[in-house]
This record gives structure tokens, sequence and C-alpha cells, in this order.
């Protein structure tokens, strides 16, 4: 698909395309294309021009790239995997064949690592998000619960990339 003929659009799409690396939200995305907008508005905004047809086809076109090389990326370590995994049972290498299997199951999301800044279930008792900022400032000091934060945000937009699809 070409250029999309409205420059805010195209602008648009391509700040919503580079959102996961900048971290500029749908709404910050909107603004920074030229579009004005009042208070929250700029969010709602940004959903409904994420409905327009044209809009997502070229955001798909420009997600595409990226979105291949992350699939070729996955699939060609999954193979070298297999080929180290083959080699070590002929080997009888247990513990590389252990790993590998353990490096795979992470690659396609089979196996997790979590942390728990509190200690084992220590947000257990949280129903709201000010119960869970209420315990991290009972356990941490500001600083590193801002910090946490960070990590957390950070960690978030890089898992949100690596799951990001267009619904159409």
């Amino acid at each position: 698909m070409p250029v999309l003929k409205n420059p805010r659009h195209e602008l648009f799409a391509q700040r919503i395309a580079t959102s996961p690396k900048t971290g500029l939200s749908q709404g910050q995305c909107y603004e920074a294309a030229g579009f004005k907008t009042d208070g929250r508005s700029a969010d709602a905004c940004a959903a409904r021009l994420l409905t327009d047809a044209n809009v997502r086809a070229r955001l798909a076109e420009l997600l595409e790239p990226a979105a291949r090389k992350t699939r070729v990326t996955v699939e060609s370590l999954l193979d070298e995997l297999k080929r180290t995994i083959d080699d070590a049972r002929e080997a009888k290498q247990h513990a590389v064949v252990v790993s590998s299997l353990t490096l795979a199951a992470k690659l396609v999301g089979l196996l997790v690592e979590r942390a728990e800044i509190a200690g084992p279930g220590g947000f257990a008792g949280c129903e709201t998000v000010d119960e869970v900022a209420a315990k991290m400032l009972d356990e941490t000091s500001l600083d590193d619960a801002l910090q946490n934060l960070d990590v957390m945000r950070e960690a978030m937009m890089r898992i949100a990339s690596d799951r990001a699809e267009l619904v159409s």
C-alpha cells in the first residue's frame, strides 16, 4: 500500500508503528501526528482512527518487516537449538539437552520466568492498584518503588511489542 493521502493519517500510522520503541501511547501518537484534542479525548480519537481500513492496512505494511524479522529470528534460533539438542543427545550430554530444551521452551512462550518484588504472595490480598502501590511503599522506598515501576513498564512494552498483531 502506498503512503496514505492524508499526511496526518500517515504520520499517525508511522508513530503507532514505532510506539513500542518510543513508549508513546495511542493518544500521544495521535497528537504527535498533528491532531488537536482536549484532555483524554486523544485516546478515543486514536482508537477510532485505528478502525479506518486504510490506516490499518498501512500500519500492517509498516509492521510487516519487523514481524517477519522476528519470526525468522525465532525460527532460526529454534532450528539451531534442535541441532544442538540432537548433537548433545548423541554425545550423551544430558545437561546440554536440558538447558537447550529450557531455552527453546522460553523462546516459544511455554516457560515464563516470574519475579516477585515483595516475596511470595506479597500482593495476594491486594485487589486495587492503590492497594498494590501502598504495599510497595510499605516495603520499599519511593525511589525503589518508582524504579521497579520503570523496569516493569519497559518489560510490559517489550512483551506487548512481541505480542503485537493487527486486528482487522
